[in-house]
């Protein structure tokens, strides 16, 4: 990539960035790219006829077919709001993010062109794109791609995503592994007796190859023809995919033809023309391969097994160490038992990136592990499940550049990969294949995954030449390879576009990982200090804290070092951010898990991140709205996840012992411009948010009372209403403001009540409820209320702006200034109190009319307001705590759009709507 003095400014040039402030740069660059495409388009035979012709572009019927075009597209854009939104810094789960504008562009100026990159005849440009994608990643990622530095030569194709990748890569192992068999078996045939010659054949049964000697015990050469199965299918990945190069060689055939066609024969003794179960009764094995993974592994390695044919029961699962890894032991113990028992091994899997834990495999260990085994008749592929942390490899190519001194808006430092975790990245090459997502850590478009193979003669195994596809061995064709069949050429043409404008270093993608990596230490930290002292849970992080730091030493250093501190004050202050390298995820994933205080019930837990995820995630037909940030949930396997999730269970204050699974909160870090004092406020709405989940879960259901504090709409018969505030109960602790419809036969009833009340009309609940449940039903079933003359009335909830668990933390304190919440539609305007340390009062009322500066959509949303004229705690007048609102207008102020501070004034309608002090008794 590209390097420049602040090189942390790069990146806004390659996002349409969270607000869309790029939008300019897109559609300019989109214009360019399809006016492009229309030239294309017209200098094609330039002679030939238009064929829309602005007669028909007159007629009544285009023109009809283009506004139901439009129409269908606007509408389809209105139900995409509905979408989740990536883009937004509020959004910390899945590992999606904003993809990057020349991957987006790229990928819809080649779009147009509809390319499908199986045939290189269908797509004469993508597949050359795809071809050097491929290169670009080997490349990156450390395998070799010029032949003249070596005979192996990497190679790589784009895939529709990861789990194809994982799946062809177990494929392609698991062919290579019966291959020798294939090649000596086709030796002995007897089609080969027809166009090899008796001396011929003698020389290929003759080729050594490098076996495990039982009587020697060391490798050594022996000739095919005298190896055992157990020897030939325990042979170098290197070997194996040069065999039967190096048979023919051995016979001196140079007749093309006859080379053609003992190849062919070779393909009718493989695994992949007779099938797993005919190849193994033909060659007398008894025992079915097996492969590893570690515990875990993506649910596409379990799937590849049954697609082959061998069964998910073929997969041998790892244990994990404390630190989620990969149990190196475990693994010797297991592949030990496959060796003393001739069970073939197809391949060993290294995870670089899980998609929960964030951990990164020994990969080095792992590979030394093989050179071990191989030393005694084992061996196997070594594949690297690089999927998420793939593009970390970035990181590791050239420096990081200085840093800038001084604060700087906007500015996030790039944090490095720990020591451990670089040394996997350095040493990720000695894997056979790697798995890459270029949609996900690479911030490109679905669907994007890649599949790169150290040795490109390993695809061989699992290359189908059909004629209709392949034009012969000068076809720089993609499509024969893998599994897939049609792709689309647009997805290698907007991750090489990606590539090219960014870089695959650390001027470019390492620049954006760095940055990313730097927010994920800070949430990681956030997620530790969460919890107050005198809060009723606990939030403990997976990862263990850096060597040398206590719990209190490190909270202590978070809480005056780093919170809500400027991300130039955190860089430029040594211990912080040595702390931050030190702490934290292997690639920007947290996971962490709450639990109540004193709570043994593992079920209870689980049952709290459940209702975490519910409050902080979008499902189909809800809407973001009411969603301020999102998060998601994951679970770890009591009997996979061994001993790390054992400590952790630990640290959570649950009982080690516990054979149950464990649900777990994930937050996945993929936006490289978080502020640190964003970052720190996020954990303070998630620590809410928390205290409302609990009340969800411990209140018991009671009768509940709510305030009238609108007129009702006519149009929708809508009305708002405040939650009668009450510390006798716990389930009366909260702050609520909720719009309701009323049910158009109570309408008579509500104006009836209204007529005979002098005060503020009060509703209660008929029968006993759970305030999270009562005010979460579908808005179809609604609930019954009673006034003071006892009419029932059915409402349903229209929307909830605001529900809150008040938050009784001795922390809390009176703010500065009064805060107030205000909120409504285009018709009504309400401002309700926000109470904060006790005593303090609940109160509402009505505003003559929307303040100025503050958006229909604000309002709709609902805004905390500091009314600057009063201070912030309450107004006691003779011992009793009184209105502060003295007067019929005040000066407020709030964070508008954009979060620029707006000062404003509001106009209050005449009197109360309703106003209570609130206290412990």
């Amino acid at each position: 990539g590209d390097s420049y003095k602040h090189q942390w400014k790069a990146l806004s040039g390659w996002f349409l960035g969270p607000r869309g402030e790029n939008h300019d740069v897109f559609l300019d660059t989109f214009k360019a790219l399809l006016e492009k495409h229309v030239e294309l388009r017209n200098n094609y035979f330039p002679a030939d006829p238009a064929y829309i012709t602005d007669e028909v572009r007159k007629s009544y019927a285009f023109e009809c077919e283009v506004q139901e075009m439009k129409d269908v597209l606007l509408q389809a854009s209105v139900e995409m709001g509905g979408n989740v939104p990536f883009f937004s810094p509020r959004y910390q789960a899945h590992m999606n993010w904003d993809t990057t504008l020349p991957s987006v562009l790229g990928y819809m100026s080649a779009m147009l062109f509809n390319p499908n990159n199986v045939d290189s005849a269908a797509s004469p440009v993508t597949t050359l794109y795809e071809q050097t994608v491929g290169k670009q990643l080997c490349k990156m990622l450390g395998y070799n791609i010029d032949s003249d530095k070596s005979p192996i030569v990497g190679w790589g194709h784009v895939t529709c995503g990861g789990s194809i990748a994982n799946i062809e890569a177990l494929w392609a192992s698991r062919n290579l592994k019966f291959t020798p068999l294939s090649v000596r078996n086709a030796l002995e045939n007897q089609e080969a007796r027809k166009i090899l010659t008796p001396a011929q054949i003698r020389k290929g049964l003759s080729t050594e190859v490098t076996v495990f000697d039982e009587t020697s015990q060391e490798l050594t050469g022996i000739p095919l023809k005298n190896c055992t199965k157990w020897q030939l299918l325990n042979m170098d990945v290197d070997e194996i995919c040069s065999l039967a190069d190096d048979v023919v060689k051995n016979m001196e055939v140079e007749d093309n033809s006859i080379e053609s066609q003992f190849k062919t024969i070779i393909e009718t003794e493989s695994v992949v023309n007779l099938g797993l179960f005919d190849f193994m009764k033909k060659n007398g094995l008894e025992k079915s391969p097996m492969y590893t993974c570690p515990a875990n592994n993506h649910y596409s390695w379990p799937k590849g097994g049954t697609i082959l044919g061998i069964g998910s029961d073929a997969l041998i699962p790892i244990g994990l160490d404390k630190n989620f890894r990969q149990d190196i032991n475990a693994l010797e113990e297991k592949l030990m038992n496959c060796l003393e028992n001739e069970i073939p091994v197809i391949s060993v899997t290294a995870v670089i990136g899980s998609t929960e834990e964030s951990a990164v495999d020994a990969i080095k260990e792992m590979y030394d592990l093989r050179e071990e085994f191989k030393e005694k008749g084992l061996n196997f592929a070594l594949l690297a499940d690089a999927a998420w942390g793939g593009y970390f490899k970035t990181m590791v190519h050239g420096t990081a550049g200085t840093e800038p001194k001084h604060s700087n808006a906007g500015y996030v430092p790039h944090c490095p990969l720990t020591p451990y975790v670089e040394e996997q990245y350095k040493n990720i090459q000695l894997a056979d294949t790697i798995t890459i997502d270029p949609h996900k850590s690479g911030f490109c478009p679905y669907p994007g995954g890649a599949l790169c193979y150290r040795n490109g003669k390993m695809r061989y195994n699992i290359a189908v030449f059909h004629p209709e596809v392949f034009h012969g061995a000068d076809d720089p064709t993609m499509g024969v390879y893998g599994i897939e069949g049609s792709k689309p050429g647009a997805a290698p043409a907007g991750v090489l576009m990606s590539h090219n404008v960014i870089g695959l270093d650390n001027n470019g993608y390492g620049r954006i990982l760095g940055q990313c990596t730097t927010t994920t230490k800070l949430f990681y930290c956030v997620w530790l200090t969460v919890a107050r002292d005198d809060d009723p849970f606990v939030c403990v992080p997976l990862q263990d804290l850096p060597e040398g730091y206590t719990m209190e030493s490190a909270k202590k250093l978070i809480k005056e070092s780093m919170a809500y501190k400027s991300m130039s004050e955190v860089y430029n202050n040594k211990e912080a951010f040595d702390f931050l390298k030190a702490c934290g995820p292997d690639t920007m994933i947290n996971t962490f898990g709450v639990n109540l205080k004193g709570n043994k019930d593992i079920e209870l837990t689980n049952r709290l991140q459940i209702a975490l995820s519910d409050a902080m995630n979008i499902y189909v037909g809800s809407s973001a709205k009411r969603v301020p940030l999102i998060l998601m949930q994951s679970g770890f396997d009591a009997k996979k996840h061994g001993e790390g999730l054992t400590l952790f269970k630990e640290k959570l204050g649950l009982p080690k012992e516990s054979v149950n699974d464990l649900n777990v909160m994930v937050n996945s870090c993929m936006n490289p411009w978080q502020s640190n004092e964003s970052i720190f406020l996020t954990g303070n709405l998630f620590r809410l948010i928390v205290l409302n989940c609990i009340g969800r879960l411990q209140d018991e259901a009671v009768k509940h009372r709510f305030i009238v504090v609108s007129d009702i709409d006519p149009d929708d018969n809508t009305i708002f209403m405040e939650y009668v505030t009450d510390m006798s109960a716990k389930e009366h602790q909260y702050q609520v403001s909720v719009k309701v419809e009323v049910e158009r036969s109570d309408r008579r009833s509500l104006k009836k009540q209204g007529k005979n009340s002098s005060s503020a009309i009060i509703f209660e609940t008929v029968g006993m409820h759970n305030l999270y449940l009562l005010l979460h039903k579908p808005e179809k079933e609604g609930f019954q209320v009673c006034g003071s003359n006892g009419d029932a009335i059915t409402l349903h909830v229209v929307d909830v702006p605001r529900y809150q668990k008040l938050d009784r933390s001795s922390t809390v304190i009176y703010p500065k200034h009064q805060t107030y919440f205000i909120y409504g539609d285009e018709k009504r305007t309400i401002m309700s109190h926000v109470i904060s340390e006790l005593p303090d009062f609940q109160q509402t009322v009505t505003l003559s009319n929307k303040p100025h500066s503050l958006s229909p959509e604000l309002l709709d949303l609902g805004v905390m307001v500091n009314l600057t004229d009063i201070e912030g705690s309450p107004l006691v007048v003779d011992g009793e705590i009184v209105s502060p609102l003295q007067r019929a207008s005040y000066d407020i102020t709030f964070k508008g759009e954009l979060f620029s501070t707006i000062k404003t004034g509001i106009s209050i309608d005449d009197g109360d709507v309703y106003f209570k002090a609130v206290d412990e008794k």
